[in-house]
């Protein structure tokens, strides 16, 4: 354990963020510092004795700038983008509740500071004359005689810290292009390579990709045999066998971030959401026809989906059921006890991530698809969760499943 002198920044910062003490930004081209009590100034650059569990020392504008966030109730989205507008090193999570806890005086020690690191002067003279405290003074730099020589290992570790201090995380899709000579045709063949065992990046191990990877393509062997295994005393295999058309059920109702027979086939083929409320549905039928092939088995089938279960002859067709969360909604189906109905049919519920789940929702077992309401990239992973659910529920013995 260790505590840090009065004149550490990190002491300054706690002892101002717990008696809520004003702490000042000025900000004068690309440098940023902080004024604590209109007395004792910093720059936010400053080097802290604040280890991350990633290894890595915060500045204390990182360390200001997360709390700052923290304490006025700030989503998580407007932290990070506070942090790259000032060029902040952004905190990682894994730290947050220690840094929390830390300085706003819940704890009183911590060992996420690092003991070797030494703390500032501690007289009040040679405080005001160093260069992370004042502004017009300069920082004094022994003569080299007085230096120790580094070592080789010690330089390129120096380096290497300083490169790292630098450098901007990729965390937006755009960021991720700002590569000089990059297109996006260079990015996907890197990642074809990649998945297919063919790239080893700098510094790589191509045994233990290839490890890792024969791993992977075992692991899914495995799946694709259990499952063939199954298949042929299986539900899917019935429909397989009969060549009848498996039927999914969706709300009538165009309801965003749901579907309906407006958006239901471009959803579910594509991977593609599209609000119902601007589309048009003509068929005269109320029903569209679905295909897929399905991961595990391999298997190409089609699937009916409508929005008239009152048109349905042989419920033992029907395989899964869109809700919106009503209780008029059993009363469709032949079997109304939620318990049993959603034995012989899988339940499904889409929403949009932020939104509640309703509380029948929660007490039928029914399957919760979440969709982000802007990222409409992320839609293929939650048409590909909900045909791999399906699938899973399909391959269940075909005598468990009689009605």
């Amino acid at each position: 354990m260790f505590r840090r002198g009065r004149n550490d920044p990190l002491e300054l910062l706690r002892d101002h963020v717990i008696h809520h003490k004003q702490i000042k930004l000025r900000s004068k081209n690309t440098e940023h510092r902080l004024l604590f009590d209109n007395s004792i100034e910093f720059k936010c650059s400053t080097e802290t004795a604040w280890k991350s569990k990633s290894g890595q020392e915060y500045t204390l504008g990182a360390l200001w700038c997360f709390l700052d966030c923290h304490l006025q109730g700030l989503e998580q989205k407007n932290y990070r983008k506070k942090a790259l507008d000032l060029n902040f090193e952004q905190v990682f999570k894994a730290d947050n509740q220690d840094i929390i806890e830390y300085f706003t005086g819940k704890v009183d020690y911590t060992d996420c500071i690092n003991a070797d690191k030494k703390p500032l002067p501690q007289n009040k003279k040679s405080l005001q004359k160093d260069d992370d405290i004042e502004f017009a003074s300069q920082k004094k730099v022994k003569p080299d005689q007085e230096k120790e020589p580094l070592t080789e290992k010690e330089f390129n570790l120096k380096v290497f810290d300083e490169i790292l201090r630098f450098e901007k995380p990729i965390t937006t899709r755009n960021r991720l292009f700002r590569v000089q000579d990059r297109t996006f045709d260079d990015i996907l063949k890197t990642a074809q390579k990649i998945f297919q065992g063919q790239y080893v990046g700098v510094g790589g191990d191509e045994e233990e990709l290839q490890q890792i990877l024969g791993t992977r393509i075992q692991d899914v062997n495995k799946a694709k045999q259990l499952s063939s295994a199954k298949l042929s005393y299986s539900v899917l295999n019935e429909f397989i066998k009969s060549k009848e058309k498996p039927i999914i059920i969706v709300p009538q109702i165009a309801e965003l971030g749901n579907v309906c027979l407006r958006n239901v086939q471009q959803f579910l083929e594509q991977g593609q959401y599209i609000d119902p409320n601007g589309l048009k549905f003509t068929n005269e039928s109320r029903s569209v026809q679905i295909k897929v092939k399905l991961r595990l088995t391999d298997i190409e089938q089609q699937f009916i989906v409508l929005d008239t279960p009152n048109t349905i002859t042989n419920w033992k067709r029907v395989v899964a059921v869109f809700l919106r969360g009503s209780t008029y909604e059993l009363k469709q189906f032949p079997d109304q006890n939620p318990n049993q109905l959603f034995k012989n049919i899988r339940g499904y519920h889409m929403k949009f991530e932020e939104e509640k789940i309703k509380d029948l929702i929660k007490q039928w077992n029914v399957k919760v698809l979440d969709l982000h309401r802007s990222k409409r990239y992320q839609d293929i992973d939650v048409v590909n969760t909900f045909w791999e659910d399906l699938e899973a529920f399909l391959l269940r013995p075909a005598k468990l499943s009689q009605q």
